[in-house]
């Protein structure tokens, strides 16, 4: 089933002109996630991104689940170049998250800021130092939810343009109103295509 939808997001990005497929595992959890360019498909804000992404994290990654499914997200995000800051970009954006904890229904709407930055380093080729964090509150939670946090770190090279490697670290706190539940605490490896 997971290969299924990977090959899907792979296939979809010639469909839409995707802005940007991402793939990544580590030895307990695969995701993938896919952000279209609004401007390439005729939106007057080029600055703007749509996406969706999916996580099959894996329970023993979390000491607070006992069975976990999938976790789904959309979402939307304008993201620029700071000007005056050379190779530096910001992003705002909010997301949609759907899982099951536990037999319970889990779905939250975080608020977050995404950024990415070149490093100023002279070599053969590009790297990048990116992060996020995303938060929602009680009151942007629903069903079994109390709040969502989320936080990645991740420094990535591009060996070949539009295409970049790298590794990443993440903690998703997918809180319930009867517990404090951490989703996914993981290192991982990343595949990032851009088109």
């Amino acid at each position: 089933m997971l290969k299924k939808i990977i090959a899907i997001l792979v296939m979809g990005t010639s469909l839409f002109a995707a802005h940007q497929v991402s793939v990544n595992v580590n030895d307990k959890d695969v995701g993938g996630e896919i952000r279209l360019d609004m401007g390439r498909m005729g939106n007057a804000m080029s600055n703007a991104y749509i996406g969706a992404r999916f996580l099959n994290g894996d329970s023993n990654n979390s000491k607070t689940i006992v069975d976990e499914k999938p976790l789904m997200e959309v979402s939307a995000m304008v993201m620029e170049s700071v000007r005056g800051v050379p190779g530096l970009k910001l992003g705002l954006g909010a997301k949609a998250e759907y899982t099951k904890i536990d037999g319970e229904i889990y779905t939250a709407i975080p608020l977050g800021i995404e950024s990415e930055l070149q490093l100023p380093i002279n070599i053969a080729f590009p790297i990048y130092l990116n992060g996020a964090f995303y938060y929602a509150p009680s009151v942007l939670a629903f069903k079994s939810a109390d709040s969502y946090t989320e936080t990645r770190v991740g420094l990535d090279v591009e060996p070949i343009q539009n295409a970049r490697i790298g590794v990443g670290y993440r903690t998703i706190d997918t809180d319930l109103k009867s517990r404090n539940v951490t989703y996914n605490d993981a290192w991982y490896f990343t595949l990032r295509l851009d088109f």
